[in-house]
């Protein structure tokens, strides 16, 4: 493979070789080559201008792609580099062109970031070491979950047994849920399953008004609302729970999603910024480029502005210069950070409570865009994670009655659980809070929701409840509720239900009249 530089090439080599002192003449293009691969930079060969090709003629032999064992040239690691990156196999002429445009790109970055900086003082040195940082975050391995917070008071639990009704049975009894009596219930996660208009929503929050009732409103709860309620319509609701109704486009929602960043250990601090940078890349599909831009643009803002933890906005603002000094035509990340950006955050407050001090009812408006929508939940699920997994686990008395710390519930799920990155810290959320005393609820509109082909969601969840559902075919209902004493007596329960009405499997199948909210607080108020 032959390589022929540009003389402006060839002058920048010469003034970087010096300045490092290097020994060899293929350190420093190889360094300004992958620096722009680093940088994420992309040519377009039908529009880029290729550099003069009126310097220095480059073999192999000479060291441009460094040489391994036996002497053998290393062209086919930076072929393969490329080509991974346009994402294609490159002909030998395409290859050529783009290495020169990308070790162009990279020798001016390096020069005018080094152009009249402190040479003496040894800046150059720092600027090449975090070159080969930024470098190996990207080598890293992913983490699966982030188990670390800044939390140092003990969050308040319920010590006492919570129980609840969920309506009555076909002979008018009423059918009790004892949440937290480890006699009866190894996981006191719940997952509900009902259609529009099957009741499902008037049904948790019935749950949650009588949980908030029984735990004098000391069991604290968070409900992400999908399908955007007006306050108006959830006035008694929020009354009779003390709960802080919060519109994402209307009203301020005191919340960092860069909080979960909060630590000074700079090993650690990579891996929140990577989980951070998972949940965005994740929901929104973005590739790894734009992971590895995003993880090294709040990396720079943390560590020159002196482990202050970003904004939103911040990030947005470095993202942009970002793109403009490198330039990189704007992509769904900029969009993202766009709309992310355009007021639904605010700082948190000294003397505001935190989100697990007290109830929210987080209203996500369907005009607000989707991806926005569920990352505004994932930002809040993963803090919360944060938070909880860094307490111990709740001990349960004697009597069995596990103490509980939270509540958060998730409805309109099946959004979540169709889309494999979500799905998977649903399932971290999962596994990892109900040692901690958090029960999650989550609502979904089929029983078949809940299992997907890399996760069985119904193995983490011992309350389901069936409410009507469009597909009552057998064996997914016997797979949800789990299976019956009495299959005939199943069939019979899942082929009355109806509007108003569900199944559950406990001791055995039950189908019953479930207890509605407006219905409930009807009564007490009349």
């Amino acid at each position: 493979m032959r390589i022929r530089n540009s003389k402006r090439n060839d002058e920048l080599m010469d003034k970087l070789k010096s300045l490092y002192n290097f020994e060899y003449e293929g350190i420093i293009p190889r360094i300004a080559f992958t620096y722009s691969i680093q940088l994420g930079k992309h040519f377009d060969l039908n529009t880029s201008i290729i550099p003069n090709a009126d310097g220095r003629d480059w073999r192999d032999e000479k060291g441009l792609f460094g040489t391994s064992i036996g002497s053998r040239s290393n062209y086919v690691i930076y072929k393969a580099i490329l080509d991974q990156h346009y994402e294609k196999e490159l002909l030998e002429d395409e290859f050529s062109k783009l290495f020169r445009l990308h070790l162009d790109f990279g020798l001016e970055k390096m020069n005018n970031d080094l152009e009249n900086k402190n040479i003496a003082g040894g800046y150059h040195i720092s600027y090449l070491m975090k070159m080969v940082k930024d470098g190996l975050a990207v080598l890293s391995n992913k983490p699966k979950i982030i188990i670390h917070s800044t939390q140092t008071t003990e969050i308040e639990e319920f010590n006492n047994l919570i129980e609840f009704d969920l309506g009555t049975d076909e002979n008018s009894n009423p059918i009790k849920i004892r949440l937290n009596d480890l006699n009866e219930l190894d996981s006191h996660h719940i997952a509900i399953a009902g259609m529009n208009g099957s009741g499902k929503t008037e049904l948790i929050k019935d749950i949650l008004y009588q949980i908030s009732i029984k735990t004098q409103g000391k069991l604290k709860f968070i409900f992400f609302d999908y399908k955007g309620e007006k306050r108006e319509k959830l006035e008694k609701f929020l009354t009779a729970t003390n709960c802080n109704f919060i519109d994402v486009l209307k009203d301020k929602y005191e919340f960092n999603p860069l909080s979960i960043i909060n630590s000074n250990d700079e090993n650690e601090r990579n891996i929140q910024i990577q989980a951070f940078s998972d949940i965005i890349c994740g929901i929104a599909n973005l590739g790894t480029r734009q992971s590895i831009t995003l993880r090294k643009v709040i990396r720079d803002f943390i560590e020159e502005n002196k482990n202050k933890t970003p904004t939103i906005e911040d990030i947005y603002e470095c993202l942009q210069l970002y793109y403009e000094e490198s330039k990189i035509k704007p992509d769904t990340l900029i969009d993202i950070f766009d709309k992310l950006s355009n007021g639904l955050f605010s700082e948190y407050r000294v003397g505001q409570k935190n989100i697990y001090e007290q109830n929210i009812y987080l209203n996500l408006p369907n005009h607000l865009p989707d991806t926005v929508r569920q990352l505004t939940v994932f930002f809040t699920l993963k803090y919360l994670l944060n938070v909880f997994t860094s307490l111990n686990d709740t001990q349960p008395d004697e009597n069995k009655i596990k103490p509980m710390r939270y509540v958060i519930v998730v409805d309109e799920a099946h959004i979540y659980l169709k889309n494999k990155n979500a799905r998977k810290a649903l399932e971290d959320l999962l596994r990892m809070v109900r040692s901690k005393g958090v029960i999650v609820v989550m609502l979904s509109q089929g029983a078949e929701d809940y299992r997907q082909k890399d996760f069985d969601f119904s193995s983490q969840v011992k309350i389901p409840i069936c409410l009507n559902v469009k597909n009552k075919d057998y064996k997914i209902m016997e797979h949800f509720l789990g299976t019956p004493s009495s299959k005939y007596k199943l069939e019979q329960a899942i082929d009355k239900l109806q509007s108003g009405f569900g199944v559950i499997n406990l001791k055995e199948a039950k189908k019953f009249e479930i207890r509605q909210f407006w219905k409930t607080i009807n009564n007490i108020t009349n």
